[in-house]
């Protein structure tokens, strides 16, 4: 049945191209590109491309016209660097983006036009060819093209891939065969999460489909120095103190549309200057017509040494749009005036330029919906509008200046796709290989859960990839049972520290194969969430290709790293830091899951252990671990029994203590100082049951610690008493959890041992904690009562 499909597709290909094979001829006659690339399109291929190919590992990039070729030049780049034993050949499909791709793609090996849809074209093609990869960019669904491609045993990837509304709609009606086509690519790394999504709702497996941004953000778009823009101002004859007006990528029947722009800018402003550029050169005899009818002035880029004051330049060449945004005051993106879909808006963005665009940018929803947001892109309903937004950013200079600043500001925070595309593209040139990723964050509990949450994300950035996290054997416990990792390696620190005092050429032999065993799994990728030298050297020895840390790395852990994540200056708390790291491995959609899970041995343990104690279920149950492994973290024992006191006689709740087997003496001198009953759990549970006893409870209350941290990595509210650390960076994560911290000069001191006595431990009183207690029973009542009556009516 799937061959039926993929002959009566063969068949309505025919049909359409003796259609249309009167165009063909014409166009093969008078035009040279037409006529350069026939033969190419039904497979036959020039001598040279044969001979680059032949016995050669070979990556082969399509990219269909001139964007899509823009898109691919950063990725194209990545791969040269992590392939660089590969041939590169890029495909186009039209002649427009064979020039670019001639002009600006400097690194591939080989430039063809892409076969025709048709079975023996892509054959013939595919025969020569033999690619390893099949690298598409944004989403060029060609079901011959996929299907001989994995026939041939060829791996299949589209990279920045995007489903534009017109194209959404058009798929559809592929049916069954499209569903097949996808089922053949082998990982679809997608631009934003609604193009995710949609490749989805298509039939692509959602295992096989992750959102990694867009290309473009990383295209070399040829920033100009001073000096370069001074050549141009010469060249052109132009005065740099004088406005220019740059209108990229237009399209018929736009040209008309901006002539009262022209005018209405120049009547205002008499030394404007507007440099306007069709999305097809061919097309710039047309244009110097239609605004030489109306009176303007105009002369071609190609024929500037000529130009005589003439105020419009149209550019009739390719590949030097971009450096004219660069100079330009006022951009204007064409193709959105008219139901084109707009083009490329991050292009003039990238120069540090402020945007201005139509209605219609169907085809780049999330640059627009970017830029709009930061406020460095300008939509307008038309062209009045357009005029009264420009003039006024050409009257405000500073206001002007101020959104380009934003504008390359913005640029430079969504870099990194190609870089992550490219990753995984030179992976699959391994036929497959399995893309390896140690996570390095050894110690402290605490620390440990803050990092939890990127194993989800990277998971979701790398669907196949096998993801191991190595961590010391104190905190293994949290890590345990995480569905978004495939394997956990416990580091046996506290075993080597013991044993260290008596063999310790025996210890050291067993640290030797320790790493040798780390080593031998050959990771292609290991990222340091710590930044100590403990775990630094961990990276390194891991033999990771990349080895990637923190560029704030302490005790001389940068030396270990061969790439370095800039953090942001400031504060920021440990789990965004840990965000801001993930980043460089892929998008990350901020969503916290710590994915601690109970094997069915631990729910049944806690549940007997609740049952056990014969506590009340219709009273709020209250948990409290009072010690920390700093003794200046530590709230005063007396202040923990009267409020556990105040929690059983004003509240009726029910108290549980909890801590390591090391707290649980000073438990009990908490207990002895209570006139009411409270449960003793110190010591008794273990890392995962004591989460489940947190699940289970209504809320917690506690210094800083890892407990803390578990308590809100399961979601129960939290009341975090805190004083010599910092809440910004090390609090408890989230809106629904309360920080009691006083004010007082030495506040962050981030010292182990108080020598002023605790004073900001002891500035916090129990009314402080109870004030916390009864808004949050009070908001819980609130919302309990509240889903009552909703499920009422």
């Amino acid at each position: 049945m799937k061959r039926l499909y993929y002959i009566i597709y063969d068949i309505l290909l025919i049909v359409l191209l003796i259609i249309y094979s009167p165009v063909i001829f014409y166009k093969t006659l008078i035009t040279r590109e037409y006529k350069e690339g026939f033969w190419e399109r039904f497979g036959f291929l020039p001598n040279e491309i044969k001979e680059i190919t032949r016995g050669n590992k070979v990556v082969w990039v399509h990219a269909a016209s001139v964007g899509e070729v823009g898109a691919a030049s950063p990725l194209i780049k990545e791969l040269r660097n992590k392939a660089p034993d590969a041939k590169i050949l890029l495909s186009t499909m039209t002649a427009t983006g064979r020039r670019m791709g001639r002009t600006v793609v400097k690194e591939i090996d080989g430039l063809i036009y892409v076969p025709c849809d048709l079975s023996f074209a892509v054959k013939r093609t595919m025969r020569l060819v033999k690619p390893e990869l099949l690298l598409i960019i944004e989403t060029e669904l060609w079901p011959n093209l996929i299907r001989v491609a994995k026939g041939n045993e060829a791996q299949i990837m589209i990279a920045s891939g995007r489903i534009g509304d017109k194209s959404y709609n058009k798929y559809k009606y592929l049916g069954p065969l499209l569903k097949d086509t996808l089922s053949k690519v082998d990982l679809f790394s997608m631009q934003s999460k609604k193009d995710k999504k949609r490749i989805i709702s298509l039939g692509a497996k959602a295992d096989k489909v992750c959102n990694n941004g867009n290309t473009k953000f990383d295209q070399d778009y040829g920033t100009l120095d001073n000096k370069e823009k001074a050549g141009i101002y010469k060249e052109f004859g132009l005065n740099p103190k004088d406005p220019i007006l740059v209108i990229g990528s237009t399209h018929e029947n736009e040209e008309e549309m901006l002539i009262p722009l022209y005018k209405g800018l120049k009547d205002k402003h008499s030394k404007l200057v507007t440099i306007i550029a069709p999305r097809y050169p061919d097309r710039a005899k047309e244009v110097e017509k239609i605004y030489n009818e109306e009176g303007i002035k105009t002369i071609r880029r190609t024929k500037i040494d000529e130009r005589n004051g003439e105020s419009l330049i149209i550019l009739d060449t390719i590949g030097e749009l971009a450096k004219f945004y660069g100079i330009g005051d006022l951009i204007f993106v064409g193709g959105s005036l008219i139901p084109r879909g707009g083009h490329n808006i991050l292009e003039p963005a990238s120069q540090g330029k402020l945007v201005f665009f139509g209605p219609h940018t169907f085809n780049f929803k999330d640059s627009r919906k970017l830029l709009l947001d930061k406020e460095v892109g300008v939509e307008v309903k038309g062209i009045n509008e357009l005029l009264n937004k420009m003039g006024y950013y050409l009257s405000y200079p500073k206001k002007l200046k101020e959104k380009e600043k934003l504008a390359l500001k913005v640029i430079e925070e969504n870099k990194g796709a190609s870089w992550r595309n490219g990753e995984l593209a030179s992976h699959l040139v391994k036929r497959g290989g399995t893309l390896e990723i140690l996570l390095i964050r050894l110690s402290a509990i605490g620390d440990v859960i803050h990092s939890l949450p990127i194993a989800k994300e990277i998971r979701e950035n790398y669907p196949e990839a096998k993801i191991t996290w190595i961590v010391e054997d104190k905190a293994q416990a949290v890590v345990a049972n995480n569905p978004y990792l495939d394997r956990i390696i416990v580091m046996p620190k506290a075993k080597w520290k013991r044993e260290f005092k008596d063999d310790k050429l025996g210890t050291l032999k067993e640290i030797r194969a320790f790493f040798k065993e780390l080593r031998s799994n050959k990771f292609d990728i290991a990222l340091d969430v710590h930044g100590l030298f403990k775990s630094g050297i961990t990276c390194f020895f891991s033999g990771a290709k990349r080895r990637i840390g923190p560029a704030d790395g302490r005790e001389g852990s940068k030396i270990f790293y061969n790439e370095m994540v800039n953090l942001p200056k400031g504060k920021i708390h440990q789990i965004d830091r840990s965000f801001y790291l993930a980043k460089s491995l892929g998008g990350v959609s901020g969503q916290v899951d710590f994915g601690i899970t109970l094997n069915p041995q631990e729910e049944l343990k806690v549940q007997k252990v609740l049952r056990d104690l014969n506590l009340n279920e219709n009273k709020p149950l209250i948990v409290i671990n009072p010690f920390t492994s700093w003794s200046s973290k530590n709230w005063l024992k007396i202040r923990y029994a009267k409020l556990a006191d105040k929690l059983i006689e004003e509240y009726g709740c029910e108290v549980i203590f909890t801590g390591s087997p090391a707290d649980r003496g000073g438990v009990e001198k908490i207990r002895a100082l209570m006139r009411r009953w409270a449960v003793n759990l110190a010591g008794q549970t273990t890392l995962k049951e004591l989460a489940g006893i947190y699940k289970e409870s209504d809320f917690f209350i506690g210094g800083d610690t890892g407990p803390m941290h578990l308590a809100v990595a399961v979601d129960t509210p939290v009341i975090a008493l805190f004083g010599p650390t910092d809440p910004k960076t090390h609090g408890p994560y989230g809106h629904k959890h309360t920080v009691i911290q006083k004010e007082m000069d030495c506040l962050g001191c981030w010292k182990r041992k108080c020598k002023k006595g605790k004073t900001c431990m002891s500035a916090i009183s129990v009314e402080d904690v109870l004030v916390c207690v009864n808004k949050l029973i009070t908001d819980s009542y609130k919302s309990l009562k509240e889903k009552d009556q909703r499920l009422r009516r």
